[in-house]
């Protein structure tokens, strides 16, 4: 008999995820109502910022102990007594970490790919590259000529940034941790050069390669980088975009801020991005994202491993920083 293979918080996190963080569970599969459908759960998306849901650093509800914790799926639906999907319909939704989770349809979107394989519907296709696109060209007003830093330029969103500015004739400058990383920035992901944040002397570089400072800084890091940037690196009329923090998500506490007062002498315009809040830029994104896919025009890197009893360890592999590419885990097989 299937049972709903599950994992749950055994202790809240200190620093750096461990094993022992975790626990493996087996539950009843769910039982739908009316209005409702049971989606599998085929891929699991594992993401930074559920590390800050675990500490209550996050807009999402906090965990507590014995809950299970956040992660966007590519689920097959299985049941349904919802008009909207039907059996063996893919889809894109919150399960969290386990095999099985019921849902009214909230939030939950169909998994389209086009040509490009079923996983970029959490990746390049999914909430990472609407992510970057959503955010260059809503608030940032990405235009072309623009000069664009990125950090954690080799991830899901961070990749996407630099392809859309190459494809809409701007030029962008990556921040990676390892010399690979930046090898593929620069080859796959199209950006003008890469920066290696453990080896290479930031501030000098990035005066050199912009001696006017960045139009677009797109921060996913915070930490180190984010303040150096900000206090030295922008350009007049900048548009900073506040998309992630994972420098400071492994944190019991937030970091003290940085000066701002660079932001001013710039006229720079800051905006804290919550990807949520431009679900009526979608559509837009998908014509656009599968159309450069069937050109040619767009490169990931994914880092999957196969099996939920690994899910813990690719976690705390993705907090450590060692992941290169989307992070996720298979549970079964379409």
């Amino acid at each position: 008999m299937a049972v709903n293979k599950q994992i749950r918080l055994r202790a809240i996190p200190s620093g750096i995820p461990k094993l022992d963080d975790f626990s493996f569970v087996d539950a009843e599969i769910p039982v739908i109502q009316e209005g409702e459908f049971l989606g599998k759960t085929i891929y699991l998306a594992l993401d930074p910022y559920v590390r800050v849901t675990m500490t209550g650093r996050h807009f999402f509800n906090q965990e507590i102990v014995g809950d299970i914790p956040r992660g966007s799926t590519i689920s097959k639906v299985v049941q349904s007594k919802h008009s909207d999907y039907k059996e063996n319909d893919l889809v894109v939704m919150e399960s969290g970490m386990q095999s099985y989770a019921v849902s009214d349809g909230t939030g939950v979107v169909r998994a389209i790919t086009g040509s490009a394989p079923i996983t970029t519907a959490l990746g390049i296709l999914g909430m990472p590259g609407f992510t970057a696109y959503s955010a260059l060209m809503g608030p940032a007003c990405l235009n072309s000529g623009d000069k664009i830093i990125v950090s954690a330029a080799s991830g899901a969103v961070g990749s996407m940034v630099g392809q859309i500015a190459s494809i809409k004739g701007a030029i962008a400058i990556g921040i990676a941790g390892s010399e690979e990383k930046c090898e593929w920035v620069v080859s796959d992901a199209k950006m003008k050069s890469c920066l290696n944040r453990k080896t290479q002397n930031l501030d000098e570089l990035i005066g050199k390669a912009l001696p006017n400072g960045a139009d677009i800084f797109f921060d996913n890091t915070g930490g180190d980088i984010q303040k150096l940037i900000l206090s030295k690196h922008i350009a007049i009329n900048s548009r900073i975009i506040l998309s992630g923090l994972v420098s400071q998500y492994n944190s019991d506490t937030p970091p003290l801020g940085p000066n701002l007062g660079n932001i001013c002498k710039q006229r720079a315009t800051i905006f804290g991005f919550v990807v949520f809040d431009f679900e009526h830029m979608r559509e837009a994104f998908l014509s656009d994202a599968l159309q450069w896919y069937d050109q040619g025009l767009l490169s990931y890197k994914e880092d999957i491993i196969k099996g939920i009893e690994n899910t813990p360890q690719h976690f705390i592999h993705l907090m450590k920083g060692d992941n290169f590419g989307k992070t996720i885990v298979q549970f079964d097989d379409l």
